[in-house]
């Protein structure tokens, strides 16, 4: 039997021609009309913060919304972007966990625990198992060997991620499931900083049992709001967010579902607060008037060069002025507090946006050398999703243009296809440029239009590694199958979210 004949030279130069002219459209028509992030809003409060905050600002754009407040001598001074007051209400994050750190360090003065006792001493539910054997000091400084969540489903995560939608890992939790679900959890590298929001749930559940009190919101309400005069400063039931709140949104624009749960709250699900309560918590710092001040001697090293940690507090060290800090963040929130106790200054600064502010706050307080991390801008979740889709629309697209067998071409701009869905999807628009998924999609798109013109000449299985073809067809197919899958499922949670 003959076998069929590649396709002409001129053939596939038509179709490359084909591919390029598509993709060059694709990209002009999204770099002119594409999606892309809003610019930041208008200026509001002292304006020398404001110019300030507009500076220190790690991106000139993306920002629905930011409070800011610096303290010096006593005197605060506001400023924000946006729709916003200085008692506009926003997601706290792990900012959370220093009120943890107090409440130990209190409750130790209190005699109600030592640093050293282990966690089964206080929540007796788990003793016999690894995790009971942790102490609280531990817990405290992230040493405990915990993993930072007592389950992970990660298929539900990259979903209900995609989906604007709450991770129920975290908000599905109350403090008795909680404790039941982490008594099999094991421990890995304890002795050594790794960040745990379930450590801090469980510092807090413990505490909570050996005060006596009902519930952790109960106590960090009698132990700290009340006695700093933070009455702005509220934890949100589950399921219940605050009325008042400041809609989250995605690094992308995309507004997000305030994140809600008490098993988690003492690591910062739920807790709401505006910049003059926060200010409010940084003054009485400074004043040396909140409960369990020493909670910010540094104690420990950490993970982050020049950096210890107290208990839960992290203090920075350049040089004979420590700042102490934490920062926090949502789903779609973002927060920083910087505290320059030797020279009196704090900043901190809220946004409704997952783009970190944690470098915002430190030049703020006039301190930018007590932050040795880098800025994170980009959304890292949605890498991926570029990466993977710009490897795949390429292949696609260059089978098109060699036309080598109808199984193979239309596997893979299936294939091709999926892989522009989902960065869709993910809307990167906050690092990743329009033009570069119209590029993509005209890629895509000119594949298909070079592969119908050339339909009749083109074989089902090429004459040679037919093999390799049916395995590349049936792959894309198959990622096809699994990207519309995904997209239906983020479809269903998004519908969910209230």
């Amino acid at each position: 039997m003959a076998s069929t004949p590649s396709p002409a030279p001129g053939s596939r130069l038509r179709s490359l021609l084909i591919v390029l002219a598509c993709a060059i459209a694709g990209a002009l028509l999204f770099a002119l009309a594409g999606p892309r992030t809003a610019p930041l809003g208008p200026a509001r409060g002292d304006e020398t913060l404001a110019r300030d905050l507009r500076a220190a600002l790690d991106r000139p754009d993306g920002y629905p919304a930011v409070s800011a407040a610096r303290l010096s001598g006593g005197k605060v001074t506001w400023a924000g972007f946006g729709d916003v007051t200085a008692d506009s209400r926003f997601e706290l994050g792990s900012i959370t966990k220093t009120f943890d750190g107090l409440l130990l360090a209190d409750a130790t003065q209190r005699g109600e625990v030592k640093l050293t006792d282990r966690l089964d001493a206080h929540l007796p539910e788990l003793a016999g198992t690894p995790v009971g054997e942790v102490t609280l000091e531990e817990l405290a400084s992230h040493r405990s060997g915990l993993p930072s969540l007592a389950r992970t489903d990660w298929a539900a995560i990259v979903v209900q991620d995609l989906a604007g939608a709450a991770l129920s890992d975290y908000t599905s939790s109350t403090p008795a499931s909680l404790i039941e679900q982490v008594r099999t959890v094991p421990l890995t590298g304890r002795g050594t900083m790794q960040y745990s929001n379930l450590g801090a749930a469980l510092l807090g559940q413990a505490l909570t049992r050996a005060a006596g009190v009902p519930d952790w919101p109960t106590l960090v309400h009698t132990r700290v709001f009340d006695r700093l005069g933070m009455t702005a400063t509220h934890i949100a039931p589950a399921g219940s967010p605050a009325p008042d709140l400041m809609q989250p949104h995605q690094s992308n624009g995309h507004a997000i579902e305030p994140w809600t749960g008490l098993g988690y709250a003492p690591a910062g699900l739920g807790v709401t607060t505006t910049a003059s309560d926060l200010a409010r918590y940084a003054q009485a710092i400074l004043d040396g008037k909140a409960p369990g001040m020493s909670a910010l001697d540094p104690r420990w090293p950490t993970s982050i060069p020049g950096n210890e940690i107290g208990l839960a507090w992290m203090v920075a060290s350049p040089d004979d002025r420590p700042v102490v800090w934490h920062n926090g963040g949502t789903g779609g929130t973002r927060t920083a507090l910087m505290i320059d106790r030797k020279a009196g200054t704090a900043a901190l600064v809220l946004t409704n946006t997952s783009v970190d502010v944690t470098g915002t706050a430190a030049r703020l307080v006039h301190r930018p050398e007590a932050w040795s991390l880098p800025p994170m801008p980009v959304d890292t979740d949605t890498v991926g999703w570029v990466a993977i889709g710009l490897v795949v629309v390429l292949v696609a697209a260059w089978a098109a243009v060699l036309g080598r067998s109808r199984t193979r071409i239309v596997g893979q701009l299936l294939g091709a296809a999926g892989a522009v869905l989902l960065w869709w999807i993910a809307a990167p628009w906050d690092w990743s440029p329009a033009w570069l998924f119209g590029a993509a999609l005209g890629l895509t798109v000119g594949g298909v239009v070079a592969t119908v013109l050339r339909w009749g000449s083109l074989p089902w299985r090429p004459p040679r590694r037919a093999w390799l073809a049916v395995v590349a067809g049936v792959l894309g197919v198959a990622w096809f199958a699994a990207m519309v899958a995904v997209a239906v499922a983020v479809g269903v949670a998004a519908s969910s979210v209230a």
